[in-house]
């Protein structure tokens, strides 16, 4: 099963409908391009993270569930 990729967010704040943007200076345009990056990347990391996760706690059902069969037939 392969980790679901983060709905398509882009990467520039251009991408955000705010008409404002363009007649911002440049250190603030950029410091808010790097935020919005940063924030993008933490986004998908969490969204792996939950993924690796439900991963594990699926490895850990089935391996509870495979003991309990053990048990039963005596292993």
């Amino acid at each position: 099963m392969k980790c679901q990729p983060v709905a398509h967010l882009g990467k520039r704040i251009e991408g955000l409908r705010i008409p404002a943007v363009g007649v911002l200076p440049d250190d603030i345009y950029h410091m808010l391009h790097h935020s919005f990056v940063r924030i993008v990347k933490m986004r998908r990391s969490i969204e792996r993270a939950n993924f690796h996760l439900a991963q594990s706690n699926k490895a850990v059902g089935e391996s509870l569930e495979i003991l309990a069969r053990l048990k039963k037939e005596h292993f």
